[in-house]
């Protein structure tokens, strides 16, 4: 069985994950595909290598044309099942989107159905979740596993405001598992969506043996 295990000690979000599986041999030419696959129009997928403290990586970003300002759940499960995706690949998928939109609305005391979704709604974090869940399987992998999350330190400024880190969505998502605080003035290492992609995937601390 092939494994996948993730190493977030520096922070995990959607764009971090998507660049680790290009380097592990996801093909570049599916990514910058996937917009289309997942029907959004002039949506482009960008793929650079770059250094990241003196490690050569590659970078995943994507330009993307005015949007809505954010999306509600059925908004976004229009865009996930109007895909190519494999089935597996939107139910994951549409999970990780649902316990988003469940903490989101416990965090501001209203109903899943009614919380408008901002960055974690925005196309880019659509094409992180589907794209990590999906490329995943493309190769070939089985089981996911995960190291403790580093969450960073500071402030960010998000849409609701300047916050304190980890945000509280992050907070809440990587309830019950391992995560490591700081280094001291990091700023934002794990984010809401790189979080809900741990919560999804992983089945726990990797194997020992």
């Amino acid at each position: 069985m092939r494994i996948a295990i993730l190493d977030p000690s520096h922070g995990i979000s959607g764009d971090m994950t998507l660049g680790a599986l290009v380097d592990l041999g996801l093909d570049p030419a599916w990514l910058t595909a996937l917009p289309a696959a997942l029907g959004l129009d002039g949506v482009v997928a960008h793929i650079t290598d770059v250094q990241r403290g003196e490690i050569a990586c590659k970078k995943v970003d994507f330009t993307i044309p005015p949007q809505p300002h954010g999306r509600h759940l059925r908004h976004i499960r229009a865009i996930v099942e109007g895909s190519t995706a494999p089935d597996d690949v939107k139910s994951a998928a549409m999970d990780a989107f649902t316990q988003l939109t469940a903490v989101e609305a416990a965090i501001h005391g209203t109903t899943p159905e009614r919380v408008h979704l901002h960055e974690v709604g925005a196309v880019d974090a659509i094409l992180d979740v589907v794209g990590s869940i999906w490329g995943l399987k493309l190769l070939g992998v089985e089981a996911v596993y995960s190291g403790p999350v580093t969450v960073g330190d500071g402030f960010v400024n998000a849409a609701h405001g300047r916050m304190a880190v980890p945000t509280p969505a992050t907070l809440r998502l990587l309830e019950g598992i391992p995560v490591r605080s700081g280094p001291e003035g990091a700023g934002e290492l794990a984010t809401p969506t790189g979080a809900v992609l741990v919560r999804v995937l992983s089945r726990g601390a990797p194997p020992t043996a």
